[in-house]
């Protein structure tokens, strides 16, 4: 009875595993990252103050520092608007021009419920072959993964100002084993939605 779970586990780590090796060629370090015009910064929750998260503040600020060194001319800030008080997009906004960003340098994407989502949303727009996509080290291969098979032309970076604690990243690294079959899922759902 055991068996069965543990093959299932052990096969998703696999997929992890293959995600990581499949797009470890457009991951760059924060120096090496190609110039393009836009950078999608996806979501990660906010605090019950309406302020980001720790995690969300970690790739804001990412993507600032690329603006600042001028490897992008354009945030896109995406998540979602499923918040009482205010969307995950207008509190980044909020964060950023705190920072000392330009509102004009900002772009607002309040229908990123999910990476998928939020990937999704850039298809059939003008920025689809120059992204840079910001988010944690762990979240890279997943959205990258996704993006290219949506069509989109990107690389990313990874969000890594911020320490975070080992129960936090252990607990990330396995949510992203879980979420790329449900990805998969998507991917076929789309594909064959398009068909139709």
């Amino acid at each position: 009875m055991i068996l069965f779970p543990l093959i299932i586990l052990a096969g998703f780590f696999c997929l992890f595993l293959y995600l990581v090796i499949k797009t470890r060629s457009r991951i760059y370090h924060f120096e090496k990252i190609p110039f393009n015009r836009y950078t999608l910064v996806l979501g990660a929750g906010l605090e019950k103050n309406g302020l980001p998260t720790d995690i969300l503040s970690d790739r804001v600020k990412t993507a600032i520092n690329l603006l600042n060194h001028k490897k992008t001319d354009i945030l896109i800030l995406s998540g979602s608007s499923n918040y009482k008080n205010i969307s995950e997009p207008m509190s980044m906004k909020s964060f950023a021009q705190a920072l000392g960003v330009d509102k004009s340098k900002l772009i607002l994407d309040k229908k990123g419920n999910s990476t998928f989502d939020s990937l999704i949303n850039l298809v059939n727009t003008p920025v689809k072959n120059q992204i840079t996509i910001v988010t944690q080290r762990f979240h890279l291969p997943r959205a990258i993964w996704l993006a290219e098979k949506l069509g989109l032309k990107v690389c990313g970076t990874p969000a890594n100002l911020y320490n975070f604690s080992v129960y936090k990243t252990v607990y990330w690294y396995l949510r992203e084993v879980f979420a790329f079959p449900i990805n998969l899922f998507k991917i076929f759902i789309n594909r064959y939605k398009m068909k139709e």
